[in-house]
């Protein structure tokens, strides 16, 4: 399977987490919990779109910027989100599909680099 097929099926997965985070937003039990519920999805769910136009065009440098900015960003959410302060029912489910896209745009970016993409050269 070739790296840019692979990329598009992981945006797509990314699209979907996206979707059912912005789903779960009025089951926040404070507003600034659901805001930063909101402000993670809104960024998975835009990057996604750009992710699956980039992949469907065959742009490997562009696909791997935009995993490069996925994962600096919700790694930074998911150490934001740890906080006593955003306490919600949510956080698990946040948790768990944040850390799974992180985990995803990695092994991505292992495989640009098995396809002697640049991946730290833009």
């Amino acid at each position: 399977m070739n790296f840019y097929r692979l990329s598009l099926y992981f945006f797509m997965i990314q699209f979907v987490f996206s979707v059912i985070l912005l789903g779960t937003l009025f089951l926040n039990s404070n507003v600034y919990a659901m805001y930063h519920t909101m402000a993670v999805s809104l960024f998975m769910f835009i990057t996604s779109i750009m992710g699956i136009y980039f992949a469907w065009k065959g742009q490997g440098s562009r696909v791997v910027a935009d995993a490069w900015l996925i994962i600096s960003i919700v790694t930074a959410y998911i150490a934001i989100d740890v906080s006593p302060f955003f306490n919600s029912p949510v956080k698990p489910l946040e948790l768990s599909l944040t850390g799974i896209v992180t985990a995803l745009w990695i092994a991505d970016l292992y495989l640009a680099w098995r396809s002697r993409l640049p991946i730290l050269r833009l």
